[in-house]
């Protein structure tokens, strides 16, 4: 009987948008190398140029938090890199958002190339 509630609920969230949640250890180091590769992607330049930025990503408790933080980033590569070049490294990090958070966050970032 347990399983049934179990699935209903999956269901339930499932059809919310969410996503099947990775297991802790996954996520723990999931989110670890995002926040990795986001301040990579500053480089030690823009770790000091933009300190409050990387303060941010260095400091965030969770996914959502670098999620959010994305516009920052966006921005402060285009300053440094250009709008494209910046575009690039920022579709190449959302992708490492699969699986840290609800679909609905990150379902409708598509862009049309064009």
């Amino acid at each position: 009987m347990r399983t049934i509630k179990l699935n209903l609920k999956s269901t339930f969230f499932s059809l919310l948008g969410y996503s099947t949640p990775l297991p802790e250890a996954q996520q723990s180091d999931q989110l670890e190398k995002l926040r990795a590769l986001m301040l990579a992607s500053l480089g030690d330049a823009g770790n000091i140029a933009h300190i409050r930025l990387a303060r941010k990503l260095r400091f965030s408790d969770d996914a959502q938090g670098l999620w959010y933080a994305r516009s920052e980033l966006m921005a402060a590569l285009s300053a440094m890199h250009g709008e494209t070049r910046a575009r690039q490294e920022m579709d190449q990090l959302t992708a490492q958002f699969q699986g840290l958070l609800p679909k609905s966050l990150y379902s409708g970032n598509g862009r049309t190339h064009g």
